[in-house]
């Protein structure tokens, strides 16, 4: 069915099934109200779609149902657009087809497209984009961030009807209020967001919502809106930055404890949030810049001799104080997509300690610590790999140990990257193993010369029967594939003999040595690794990747 309505929604003109679908022939449906047309259960979406459509926005494949001449039609899609040159008129068309099943049924995921806003990463991107579109332009945009309290559990209450009702109206409120369809995003179960002109009042929005959701709830409750709005003032920011540091204050947005912004004034609390991002933004950049950050060192032994093998590099920042902990420093580095930069860096940072030490006689192997994120990228995998081609005497004396706290998520192009490293004459480790629920897959999917076991096995392993077990099964299957195994967190002496028990080579922890600037204070438990010997060892490993 194809319709023309006038600026108030009357129609203008009918062609098509109208008999079918609402029981009247075209000539007598001219002068009605479109929204009486509608089964009374769908008029409140359609008037939001309608604001939607006039605010400039195409309609796609809305699911509505008219109000027919036997009850309510079966599901329709609508499509149309507003036309302003042509008198402000709509133009829409309506159709019974694949495309009109509700949310939750066999075609949820055409009902999904049309309730869906942009990720949180997403959004964070093209808001850069458009902040930096509008400077250039000499047009000023705000961000809102905005918090639907309780609303999974009003959807707990609503049947799959009402929740499509819900989550469209919703989106379609976000996208009419938003600078394009492209700048408003969802991030979390219950927070939004959205770009708009400066100075654009958002209370009526917010106060239109709960009204909604108060009306669609069977219990009358709805939900509370709760926003905050923040003036991007970007102009000492590249694009670049500017993003990274909307992304962060976005996921803390999300991710905070909604106590953390009970204050009186929210916009102020999210304006002085994206401040403090940008300011250790700013302070990590001139730290990593400027290398000034310190090494530590933390030797890995070999269980059978007692004696370093190599050590692991540590990162300590003395330029924070006590403000922010290396752990919280590497994080906050990773959350703002600047890792690559401080891995680069210490990266750079071992070389000349290394070249310095081997110019005064001394020799050791290091492990280096990159990020999941790192090693994901192929701009910071070439710039790697251009800094270890202009030292080839360091290849077999440097170890990467890669990272999960960053999750990766091309499992085939890293472990491209892995085996690059490898080739040309680097042993690459996996940290952490054990921690985390993708363990076993990286495993799977990562040739990889070491594999280092999670502490929390270690303790468990000591203390409880299963705990052993696991431990015992991640070092037998890791002695099957040809690589080599290190437990952490090794800190009681009886330790020691469990573990090679279980088929552990190799141990780090307190009880060898807590992490020192000096090098020099592990020699007395056995000094220098031997520049010789082979790692992983082999002797034992009657099979596997290498």
């Amino acid at each position: 069915m194809l319709l023309e309505l006038t600026p108030n929604l009357t129609v203008a003109f009918a062609a098509g099934a109208t008999m079918a679908l609402t029981g009247s022939a075209p000539e007598d449906l001219q002068g009605l109200s479109f929204i009486d047309l509608v089964a009374p259960r769908d008029r409140p979406l359609v008037r939001e779609i309608m604001k939607h459509a006039a605010a400039g926005h195409r309609l796609e494949s809305v699911i509505i149902h008219l109000d027919g001449p036997d009850g309510d039609t079966p599901p329709l899609t609508l499509l149309g657009c507003h036309l302003p040159d042509m008198g402000g008129h709509y133009y829409l068309a309506l159709r019974v087809g694949p495309g009109g099943l509700l949310f939750g049924m066999e075609e949820e995921p055409a009902a999904r497209r049309e309730n869906s806003l942009t990720g949180a990463l997403s959004f964070a991107e093209t808001t850069g984009e458009c902040l930096l579109a509008g400077r250039e332009a000499g047009k000023e945009y705000a961000l809102t961030l905005l918090r639907l309290e309780n609303l999974l559990e009003l959807r707990a209450r609503l049947d799959d009807r009402a929740k499509h009702e819900l989550m469209s109206t919703v989106s379609r409120c976000f996208r009419a209020e938003a600078v394009d369809d492209h700048m408003a995003g969802q991030f979390a179960d219950e927070s939004y967001g959205l770009v708009h002109a400066r100075g654009k009042n958002v209370d009526g929005l917010c106060a239109h919502l709960q009204e909604f959701t108060r009306k669609l709830d069977p219990e009358n409750a709805g939900v509370t809106v709760r926003s905050a709005t923040l003036e991007m003032d970007v102009a000492d920011m590249s694009e670049s930055d500017s993003v990274k540091a909307l992304a962060y204050t976005i996921n803390r947005f999300c991710t905070e404890d909604a106590e953390g912004f009970a204050v009186d004034n929210l916009s102020a609390a999210l304006t002085a949030m994206m401040g403090d991002t940008v300011d250790r933004m700013t302070e990590f950049k001139t730290v990593v810049t400027k290398s000034n950050f310190e090494l530590a060192f933390q030797p890995v032994v070999d269980l059978a001799t007692r004696s370093p093998h190599h050590y692991e590099v540590l990162a300590r920042f003395s330029a924070f104080g006590d403000r922010i902990t290396p752990y919280g420093a590497i994080t906050f580095a990773e959350q703002t997509g600047m890792v690559c930069d401080f891995d680069l860096a210490m990266c750079a940072k071992v070389i000349d300690w290394l070249t310095e030490t081997r110019r005064n006689g001394r020799d050791y192997m290091v492990a280096v610590n990159i990020s999941g994120s790192s090693i994901g990228s192929p701009a910071f995998v070439r710039a790697l790999q251009r800094l270890l081609a202009k030292h080839e005497e360091l290849r077999d004396k440097i170890l990467f140990e890669i990272t999960e706290s960053a999750k990766i998520v091309d499992l085939e192009a890293v472990n491209r990257s892995v085996q690059s490293l490898r080739q040309a004459g680097h042993k690459v480790c996996l940290d952490d193993f054990g921690a985390g629920a993708a363990a076993f897959q990286y495993l799977r999917a990562l040739d990889v010369d070491v594999v280092k076991i999670d502490g929390a096995y270690v303790r468990d392993a000591l203390s409880t029967g299963k705990g052993r077990a696991f431990l015992k099964a991640m070092a037998g299957l890791c002695n099957d594939l040809g690589i080599a195994t290190v437990a952490e967190m090794v800190e009681e002496e009886e330790c020691i003999g469990f573990l090679r028990e279980c088929g552990v080579d190799f141990g780090q922890g307190y009880l060898f040595g807590r992490p020192s600037a000096d090098i020099t204070t592990f020699d007395e438990t056995g000094g220098e690794n031997d520049p010789n010997e082979e790692f992983p060892p082999t002797a034992k490993k009657a099979s596997g990747r290498r």
